[in-house]
């Protein structure tokens, strides 16, 4: 199911990323919140989530009236919701750019969308955990809830109709201001494949977690509390990258984010040999996933910042990063099926570690020091900067 979500999303972020260049970021907004509210309402109609009485076990049911089965109504929303955010986030992201006067109000507008999602998502695995421990039949009805609510900001939105015109870069952000082009370049590409490392790193944790939280002998709370934990670490740290002086267009913290997810991975790996469900084995996956996250909110913040800065073809690298996040989430899918080959459940954690750790070479060449290329004092840095107010 995950597998039909990424790969679909892979494949169409930078074709309708691209498509909103030409036609307008409001419209590829409005129809992605809708298409996906209607599919989560869809979903929320047709199927039910009942106790059994066995913890963390409900049973799906599905509708009597809704044609067709179980599995083709689940792997059709789940390809459905890939196309609707396809539509939706690289334009959402795309507005950042198109909107930012300078650089540095575009790392100021970065900031403040990263800790929104952010926060969107960490309460959202905390609340599902509940749920689904104690009223399995609300979690769908609440999460077509919330897309309806998506999609009312989106038809609210009045300020997109007075934005600047799609792909028009704003005049104040002028190319000159830039680092060269070849600095930008290897900036973007060590971004991009940092993030999938690090969204490989947290979609194995989220994408598997029923797995991974049976085995380390955790219950589905205790598994939604380390998964919100995850993203309150990557919201602060979201928070404390604070001014584009402090990390764009510098390698320190994006050459430490690989390193820290193999080493968040192998915290996870390390709770798995304590024994289960004791104190030691939260503690251990909650310090990993502490890293992982903390380290995502870099990568992230970098992909998006390198994206939007690179050209004024804004939709379609936005929709470059978020294919790169869909091909990080298939990482999961590798995971899981060498877990059911070798029959631990620990391998998935294993192979992203080792995936990191190759990971953080490349992004260590990228970011190598060479003439006329990348350096912490590159042309134009100063000029991104000016003026920034923290």
């Amino acid at each position: 199911m995950f597998g039909i979500y990424t790969c679909a999303y892979a494949v169409v972020a930078p074709l309708l990323g691209r498509a909103s260049d030409a036609r307008g970021r409001r419209t590829s907004v409005r129809l992605g919140a809708g298409a996906f509210a209607l599919l989560a309402c869809a979903l929320a109609a047709v199927i039910r989530l009942e106790p059994t009485g066995i913890a963390g076990a409900p049973r799906v049911v599905l509708h009597p009236a809704a044609p067709g089965g179980l599995r083709a109504w689940t792997y059709s929303a789940v390809a459905g919701f890939a196309l609707a955010n396809a539509a939706f986030w690289p334009a959402l992201q795309a507005r950042l750019g198109d909107r930012a006067p300078s650089a540095a109000a575009l790392a100021r507008s970065v900031r403040r969308f990263n800790i929104g999602w952010t926060a969107g998502k960490a309460c959202g695995f905390l609340v599902a955990g509940l749920l689904f421990a104690y009223a399995p039949s609300a979690c769908l009805p609440l999460a077509a809830g919330c897309a309806g609510l998506v999609l009312l900001c989106a038809l609210a939105d009045r300020a997109g109709a007075q934005a600047a015109s799609a792909g028009s870069p704003p005049p104040e952000h002028r190319a000159s201001e830039r680092p060269p082009r070849a600095t930008r370049r290897a900036y973007l590409l060590a971004a991009l494949l940092a993030n999938l490392v690090l969204w490989g790193s947290l979609a194995t944790l989220k994408g598997l977690a029923p797995k991974l939280g049976a085995h380390l002998g955790l219950g589905p709370r205790a598994t939604g509390c380390l998964l919100f934990a995850a993203l309150v670490a990557q919201g602060l740290a979201f928070a404390g990258l604070g001014s584009a002086r402090r990390w764009a267009y510098r390698p320190g913290l994006l050459r430490l984010a690989a390193p820290s997810a193999a080493l968040g991975l192998g915290f996870w790996l390390l709770a798995g040999q304590l024994g289960g469900g004791s104190a030691l084995v939260f503690a251990s996956a909650l310090l990993g996933a502490a890293l992982i996250g903390s380290a995502q909110a870099v990568t992230y913040a970098a992909s998006v910042f390198y994206s939007l800065d690179y050209d004024e073809h804004r939709g379609l690298r936005t929709g470059i990063h978020e294919a790169v996040l869909g091909l990080g989430g298939g990482l999961e899918v590798l995971g899981g099926a060498l877990a059911d080959a070798t029959a631990w459940d620990g391998a998935p954690l294993l192979f992203m570690s080792s995936g990191a750790a190759l990971g953080a070479l490349g992004v260590a060449w990228l970011l190598r020091p060479r003439a006329g290329g990348v350096s912490a004092n590159s042309e134009g840095l100063g000029a991104l900067c000016a003026g920034e107010e923290g």
